[in-house]
């Protein structure tokens, strides 16, 4: 509203405003303009972080010829490094610290030396290729901007939206624009900074930013989604952090909505639970939310067995994940008898990797079995009875499926594997052979049927909590909420507890919330809220 009215009521002078993701880029143009006037168009820009300092790179004439990489660019150009220095610590894991590196300011130090040759040696092609990550984007204009190559933008005003995940780099970008003259306005919600992970600022970076340039603070205090009692349930909550901005929310409906707290025997019963609350709830809008994406597949296995539309906000589908892509591609070597399928059938259920790994150039599934078994040490007992199994298993479900009793043929492969693999992950194994089971047509029929459906632009939304924020619905189901899990002790108890206060304040009318006995005790965050 801020921005519209700038444009609105001085009639020169251009404004900027910044923001996270290109969605959310274009969502920010569009409320602007609709405040304003399409008329202003010609005086606004709008764009990310790094879209709009791209911009000023490509200004200037020292840097011409510089290639931006892609994702896939950076990562190879990466592993050839860390292949060069042959480091011990995991690929993803040097890949984090150098990201972790590129959003500080000024000499970064690395975890390890290890990782500084590879940072090194990856700094030296990128310069060696004339080539730029986006990290280096607006490293390299906060850098111009300090030493005069590369001029700020000539912009009257600048907006910087959901700036609680800012990072350093970001944060000094904005810093060295309100230095050089031009009007900041800086916009966000320290209660739902999420991304420390990758490497956001949150409440210290709203902060630095407002010292640094002598900013005056205005607290939006009106909350114009939530029904008041749900908001009251966050708000308790969210008070237990400390380092946060002083503030008191307010809701501006007055009726209450619904809320409820279930504890449950497991995820399945608690998927089921669910299931019956939204196939009773006609017309409603949901979405189902969980600490990761692995949480959702339970539900979504029940969802597919009760027939109700889904669609996933990210992250994998059941059938991509490990139990579904199980039963999918040793179902697939039955009708094939390919070997992929067989061997991560064989992988999920503990046999060693070098043995799936032998040589199998032209070889069908059926032989590579033999081949395992020949080169199976004779006091390995149990590998030599697991192959053993599935060869007089193949036989056998491949016949069932030769004389039509193709749904026979699912439900004997699944228990096979259901019987081979982890115990906990059998019940969800269980569940998807009834889903294909219930299909129709042949063996691969159905099976592609599963790969090919349309996801649909419909019906209940399964997400993470980190996928939900900016999202708003009528009705909210917090799935696994239990200790160990939300809070998850690969985060910090301040910022878990930010992540729980998001997936409340989505709910419109309808909060539900569930914790598993089987899956510890009850999340510490549910007495928090005053539940």
């Amino acid at each position: 509203m801020r921005a519209a009215r700038l444009l609105s009521e001085n009639k020169t002078g251009r404004l900027c405003a910044v923001t996270f993701t290109r969605d959310a880029a274009a969502e920010l143009k569009s409320r602007i303009l609709d405040l304003c006037g399409a008329r202003e168009a010609q005086r606004l820009a709008v764009g990310t972080f790094h879209s709009i300092a791209l911009s000023q790179i490509r200004r200037m004439k020292h840097l011409e010829g510089i290639k931006l990489l892609s994702d896939g660019e950076r990562l190879g150009l990466l592993r050839r490094c860390y292949s060069q220095y042959k480091c011990d610590i995991p690929f993803d894991k040097v890949q984090s610290a150098i990201d972790r590196a590129k959003s500080k300011l000024g000499q970064s130090i690395l975890p390890d030396t290890g990782i500084e040759d590879i940072f090194d040696a990856y700094q030296g092609l990128l310069a060696t290729e004339r080539g730029m990550d986006f990290a280096d984007i607006l490293l390299t204009v906060v850098n111009g901007i300090r030493d005069g190559s590369i001029k700020p933008l000539a912009v009257r005003w600048l907006l910087a939206d959901e700036f609680q995940d800012a990072d350093e780099v970001q944060a000094q970008w904005v810093i060295e624009h309100g230095v050089a003259g031009v009007e900041v306005t800086i916009v966000g919600d320290d209660d739902q900074s999420l991304y420390s992970f990758r490497n956001a600022m949150g409440y210290e970076g709203m902060q630095r930013v407002s010292q640094l340039l002598v900013a005056q603070e205005i607290t939006l205090p009106i909350n114009y989604r939530c029904a008041p009692n749900i908001l009251a349930h966050a708000a308790s909550l969210i008070a237990n952090n400390q380092n946060r901005a002083n503030k008191a929310i307010k809701a501006e409906r007055a009726a209450n909505g619904e809320v409820h707290v279930h504890r449950v025997a497991d995820r399945f019963d608690e998927a089921r639970l669910v299931a019956a609350a939204i196939k009773e709830s006609v017309d409603q809008q949901w979405v189902i939310l969980a600490r990761t994406n692995s949480l959702l597949e339970t539900v979504e296995a029940e969802l597919l067995t009760q027939g109700i539309d889904y669609r996933l906000s990210g992250g994998k589908s059941v059938w991509d994940g490990v139990v579904g892509s199980a039963l999918v591609g040793l179902l697939k070597s039955l009708q094939s008898d390919g070997w992929t399928g067989m061997a991560n059938a064989l992988s999920v259920c503990g046999i060693k990797a070098e043995l799936l790994n032998l040589d199998h150039t032209h070889k069908s599934g059926e032989q590579m079995l033999e081949k395992i078994l020949a080169h199976t040490p004779e006091n390995d007992v149990r590998t030599k009875k697991l192959i053993e199994g599935l060869q007089r298993g193949c036989a056998e479900w491949r016949k069932q499926v030769e004389d039509s009793n193709t749904t026979l043929a699912i439900y004997a492969a699944a228990n096979w594997l259901s019987q081979n693999m982890k115990a906990d992950r059998g019940k969800l194994l269980k569940k998807l052979a009834i889903v294909i089971a219930k299909l129709k047509g042949s063996l691969m029929q159905r099976l592609n049927a599963l790969t090919r459906k349309a996801a649909p632009t419909t019906g209940v939304l399964l997400s993470t909590l980190h996928g939900s924020k900016g999202l708003e619905f009528d009705c909210v189901w917090i799935i696994g909420a239990e200790d160990g899990n939300l809070p998850h002790p690969d985060s910090t108890e301040d910022e878990e507890r930010r992540l729980f206060y998001v997936g409340i304040t989505r709910a419109r009318d309808r909060l539900e919330i569930s914790s598993s006995l089987e899956d510890g005790m009850e999340s510490r965050f549910i007495r928090e809220a005053g539940f």
